[in-house]
């Protein structure tokens, strides 16, 4: 092995040490009483007490069960709505089909925060104000743009011959869509999904204007206020923190695969 490369390798391994060492005391400490903090706070201390994730749970199991069903809505609504209007820009041709497109891409480069106030005013109006849809729809038609963007681009480097094969052996539009563009299109289906749950999960501002109370309380807001008992203290708060990311922890290593896939295929025209 050169040199240059052993440099290299141990560059990057000291840079992701520096980079994950702060989820490491996060981990460990989760697992400590709040003078084994104080007293060790770099390492592992025994005993453990796996109390604090027992509290932790308690106090955000039906946020998290509310954060599901939330992102597993909004995330449907991305995926349907950015995959038709995908399939159409790729597929057809139509007055203004260039600036509608466009448009659509322009909507990625308002912030947040300039629509914040008149999307509080339409949910509130609707009476989806304190719902689980109220907090997942705003969201997802914010992320459909980008969807829309990485989709076209896939949907456009897809065969023609499949298209034209399809239609020879009768299959209209709907049958096309649903049954060769989407079970091909399984790769940018997952990233999209990925990258709007994650957006829609940790979407604590929207989550915090739009609710009250415990009820439909999302657990990003709720991981806010988990709290231990003198004992305890900040460890039950880490634990809390290491609940509430399993969720998306395990839906990710689920879909790497095809995550990364769709990501690099989404982005350059194939």
């Amino acid at each position: 092995m050169k040199k240059g490369s052993i440099g290299v390798n141990l560059a990057v391994i000291v840079i992701f040490a520096i980079s994950m060492y702060p989820f490491f005391v996060m981990l460990v400490s989760a697992f400590k009483h709040q003078m084994q903090i104080y007293e060790n706070p770099w390492f592992f201390s025994v005993p453990f007490y796996f109390d604090n994730f027992r509290s932790a749970f308690k106090q955000i199991a039906n946020p998290i069960v509310n954060s599901i069903f939330v992102t597993a809505m909004g995330v449907a609504v991305t995926v349907v709505a950015s995959s038709t209007a995908a399939y159409a820009f790729a597929r057809y041709s139509f007055p203004f089909k260039n600036f509608f497109y466009t448009f659509i891409i322009m909507l990625m480069m308002i912030p947040g925060f300039v629509i914040l106030v008149p999307q509080f005013i339409n949910i509130k109006d609707m009476g989806m104000y304190n719902t689980l849809i109220g907090q997942a729809i705003p969201p997802a038609a914010s992320y459909t743009a980008m969807g829309v963007m990485l989709m076209r681009t896939f949907f456009e480097g897809l065969s023609k011959s499949l298209y034209e094969a399809a239609e020879m052996e009768g299959a209209k539009d709907f049958r096309i869509f649903t049954g060769i563009v989407i079970p091909l299109s399984k790769p940018i289906i997952a990233t999209v999904a990925i990258m709007s749950g994650l957006q829609i999960w940790n979407n604590f501002v929207w989550s915090l204007v739009v609710t009250s109370g415990d009820k439909v309380m999302p657990v990003i807001l709720a991981i806010t206020t988990i709290s231990g008992d003198i004992n305890q203290g900040d460890g039950v708060k880490l634990a809390g923190y290491i609940i509430a990311s399993l969720p998306l922890l395990i839906l990710f290593f689920m879909a790497t695969k095809p995550f990364v896939s769709g990501l690099t295929q989404g982005a350059v025209k194939g």
